[in-house]
């Protein structure tokens, strides 16, 4: 009966400690929708990889040399052993620590004090001593940080997947656009090709008499706006091909001589991508996952400011051999061991404790916030992607539509201008508005693409392979 009453007496402090330092994150709960918007065109489901959904071996070259060499991922990757080794370092602290010290002194004694006959004045005493220290963690002052240390690593986990999955974001986005960028300036090219024969045309005839200065001169102003447009494209391409180099980590000397190439590839064909359940979007997102492993770090540490306020209780030990004989050092009369066990109670701290709990209340309803606004941000992305599949391919199909209209009158005009049925202006017009109506086309299947990306990013596509195992799951 005595034993059993022990027992319950000791687990009494260690269940009270529990309870004063557990602190509950309140993670808020935010309304979500029953269903996402749904799409009424033919799907594809997302897979993982994610961007494998767009079948393109470049893409998937560049997005493997991104996630190898980006200098972001080797920082994302520092920062997690970095926590790692926190932790590491937070719980060492609950394990008992373990010294051992050797000693030699060489003293002598006044003669005029020792008066003790035969005792020697001069001598050595050897020890060696080993110390043990141990502090009951009662109020789970430890334990508590322990759980702040691994949701801060978890956090930062999530943030490495993040990182790597913005990154493979942008290498497409990058690669998207610079495909674009090039067939534009393809484009543009061949127009100002035809502008330039159209001023030699007309050169020709205002020299024979059979036009006037004002047409020539309008066909000269129009090859130039063409020729701005070139080298406005130009200057996007190289800035496009600087941008996706740098994405990829490849150094000074290979954006020089190794430039990413695009000559004679295409967009691929728009994909139309399902709607996710809600659920699926908080739990396949790292950024949520991160911002839910900041919310528990900020509560456990709450526990920690708690227990500081309470005793310490610590036990010490010392044990080892004392003698002036080296070689009787170790032997059974040479042995010698203390043990003493101390609280410590905080009486007055001028309110810092106070203050730390405070202080770590305020952190957490931060992490709250933050948690509650990246919910609301991966929500708002997923709708605006999702929502933009449709509008995008609307305005897709109508450049489409306007450049084969614009094409055809475009064939007509040059024929009764010939004949000089029309004015060059009229023929100008036609022509201006068959390019830009070329290039547009060309950016709306871009901009499909690009909506592609947006929307697997949202919903939390997959590293596949590329993924790495986290410390805890949510």
């Amino acid at each position: 009966m005595r034993s059993r009453l022990w027992v319950l007496s000791a687990l009494v402090p260690l269940v009270s400690g529990c309870i004063v330092s557990r602190v509950d994150p309140q993670k808020p709960e935010l309304p979500l929708p029953a269903a996402l918007p749904d799409q009424g065109a033919e799907t594809v489901q997302l897979p993982d990889p994610w961007w494998t959904i767009f079948h393109d071996p470049t893409l998937d070259r560049l997005v493997e040399e991104a996630l190898a060499h980006n200098p972001d991922v080797t920082v994302a990757a520092g920062r997690v052993a970095e926590a790692r080794a926190g932790l590491r370092i937070v719980n060492a602290d609950r394990l008992p620590s373990l010294d051992l010290e050797g000693d030699a002194t060489r003293s002598k004694s006044s003669s005029l004090v020792n008066n003790f006959p035969g005792v020697e004045l001069e001598r050595t005493t050897y020890t060696v001593q080993g110390a043990v220290g141990f502090e009951l963690d009662l109020w789970g002052r430890y334990q508590r940080a322990s759980e702040s240390a691994r949701a801060a690593l978890l956090n930062t986990e999530y943030g490495r997947e993040a990182t790597k999955l913005s990154l493979t974001g942008e290498v497409a986005r990058g690669y998207f656009g610079l495909i674009a960028a090039a067939q534009q300036l393809g484009r543009a090219r061949e127009t100002l090709s035809t502008r330039q024969e159209s001023v030699r045309l007309e050169k020709v005839r205002f020299d024979a008499g059979e036009s006037d200065e004002f047409t020539f001169k309008r066909a000269v102003a129009d090859a130039a706006a063409t020729r701005v447009s070139v080298h406005q494209l130009e200057l996007d391409v190289v800035q496009l091909t600087n941008s996706l180099g740098i994405l990829l980590g490849r150094s000074p000397k290979d954006l020089v001589d190794a430039a990413v190439s695009v000559q004679g590839v295409s967009l691929p064909g728009a994909v139309t991508l399902p709607a996710a359940l809600p659920s699926s979007v908080l739990e396949r997102r790292p950024d949520i996952g991160a911002a839910e492993a900041s919310l528990e770090s900020a509560a456990a540490d709450i526990g920690v400011a708690r227990a500081e306020m309470f005793p310490r209780i610590s036990l010490t030990g010392l044990f080892g051999s004392i003698s002036t004989e080296l070689g009787d050092l170790f032997t059974k009369p040479a042995e010698a061991w203390s043990a003493s066990g101390g609280i410590v109670q905080p009486l007055f701290e001028g309110g810092r404790l106070a203050a730390n709990v405070t202080r770590a209340k305020a952190v957490r309803e931060q992490r709250k916030a933050e948690y509650a606004r990246t919910v609301q941000s991966a929500f708002r992305e997923v709708l605006d992607a999702l929502q933009g599949q449709a509008l995008i391919a609307g305005v897709r199909d109508a450049n489409a539509e306007q450049v084969a209209a614009l094409a055809r009158a475009t064939e007509l005009a040059e024929l009764r201008y010939t004949q000089g049925d029309i004015a060059y202006i009229d023929l100008l017009d036609v022509r201006r508005g068959l390019f830009a109506a070329e290039i547009d086309l060309v950016a709306a299947e871009r901009d499909a693409l690009l909506n592609t990306v947006d929307l697997a990013l949202a919903v939390g596509g997959g590293l596949g392979d590329k993924a790495e195992p986290l410390s805890a799951k949510r």
